[in-house]
């Protein structure tokens, strides 16, 4: 692939996101915004579920309504994951996030789904709970929502079934909608949409090429050589779970299914047990990302994620990453770029903290398809021209999803 393959498929990308996006919107975002500002006035408890990818989106979401509404509960983790090992071994995945929701049903304000195939189990067990006891529901769903079948609430469908673009658009209408219950709303919705949507378009697409072009042959590489792949966000924030869906990404999607490839080694958050004890001992937020990076050797590769480049963590990080002689790729939205020549870096158009991490999702979503498609070349000699855009656009990773080749769960039959 050549950069001018990949500023056009990053053109074309970020152009179906946009496009997506504005149809969810004016089809379902007033009636999303009226079903989560219904609950915030009433103070209702917020629940919010989803899986792989859709997990840290329903969390920065939850996060970013706790964040505009003092005191509304919502359940900020969604869930440990020791309890959702715990209880999948001991029940069934199936139904781990009824067994959330069970204790305090009667009282839930509502609950917020997100599922690419709208088929997973757990989902459409959820939403059977809801159903029997009366809990809106605002779910975002794959395609046209229509496998999901009925709930109380509103269905609000992306269009697409393609896994990486549902998710991107379900991140950003979601975010769009949360921003929008703010009192008083000095931003309508509408306007908020063009504003985001200015801000896709004003992403320079062909120097996000030639980023894409480094980053794809940096983490193809350290696929092929096992070398550590690091993805961080020093000041945590939404932008921290951007990361922890960039990493994921990066170590499950981009191998999946690609003959003869091993999980690549990814190191991303800190644990709940990490971050205590390093917020304890040492008062200092760029502590923990600095000491991951001792364990970073010459070649590895380190995607930042700042919000601010020149803030005092970023610039810890950023030297820690270029003392171990590590491949730095940093996208950031203020503050310059880092002079050490050899790195690489992005910044993007100017968004709250809450919408930045839209941005980021997406081009993590590139550079996924984009490193598969170099890897599944390395499988296919065949393949020496390597894939157009378009190409790209077509490798979806939702029907190698198991899930996203199951029936679906009937929804009739519900036992109060």
């Amino acid at each position: 692939m050549t950069s001018s393959v990949y500023g056009a498929f990053a053109h074309a990308y970020v152009s179906e996101v946009g496009a997506a996006v504005r149809r969810m919107i004016e089809t379902g975002g007033d009636a999303a915004v009226g079903l989560m500002k219904k609950a915030i006035a009433e103070r209702g408890p917020v629940r919010g579920f989803g899986n792989g990818g859709s997990s840290a989106i329903i969390r920065s979401v939850l996060l970013q309504l706790r964040a505009g509404h003092v005191g509304l509960p919502v359940n900020e983790s969604m869930m440990s994951q020791a309890a959702l090992a715990y209880w999948a071994q001991h029940d069934s995945y199936r139904w781990v996030f009824c067994r959330s929701l069970a204790d305090d049903i009667r009282d839930v304000g509502l609950v917020v789904l997100a599922s690419v195939s709208g088929r997973s189990a757990n989902i459409v067990e959820t939403v059977r709970l809801c159903r029997a006891h009366g809990v809106p529901v605002l779910a975002v769903v794959g395609g046209d929502g229509s496998q999901l079948g009925p709930l109380g609430g509103v269905l609000w469908a992306t269009g697409t079934t393609d896994q990486q673009l549902c998710e991107d658009v379900t991140l950003t209408a979601l975010t769009l909608a949360a921003a929008a219950t703010a009192e008083p709303e000095h931003v309508p919705l509408r306007v908020r949409l063009e504003q985001h949507l200015h801000a896709l378009t004003a992403m320079d697409t062909e120097r996000l090429g030639w980023f894409l072009e480094a980053a794809t042959q940096a983490v193809a590489d350290a696929v092929r050589h096992r070398r550590r792949i690091y993805v961080l966000c020093p000041d945590g924030g939404p932008l921290s779970l951007a990361a922890e869906h960039f990493a994921h990404n990066v170590h499950w999607d981009a191998p999946l299914g690609v003959e003869g490839v091993r999980p690549p080694v990814v190191i991303s958050g800190l644990s709940l047990a990490d971050m205590s004890a390093i917020y304890n001992d040492h008062p200092d937020p760029a502590h923990g990302v600095r000491y991951q990076l001792r364990s970073a050797s010459p070649g590895d590769v380190v995607f930042l994620l700042a919000y601010d480049s020149h803030s005092r963590t970023s610039r810890q990080a950023i030297d820690a990453a270029v003392e171990a002689d590590a491949q730095v790729f940093l996208l950031h939205r203020d503050g310059p770029a880092p002079p050490t020549p050899g790195q690489h870096s992005q910044r993007l158009p100017p968004l709250d903290d809450f919408g930045l991490p839209c941005l980021v999702q997406t081009i993590a979503h590139m550079v996924c398809r984009t490193t598969r498609a170099t890897l599944v070349a390395d499988s296919e000699p065949a393949a020496k021209a390597g894939p157009s855009p378009r190409d790209l656009m077509e490798q979806d990773l939702a029907p190698l999803r198991e899930l996203s080749n199951t029936s679906a769960v009937s929804l009739e039959g519900i036992v109060t």
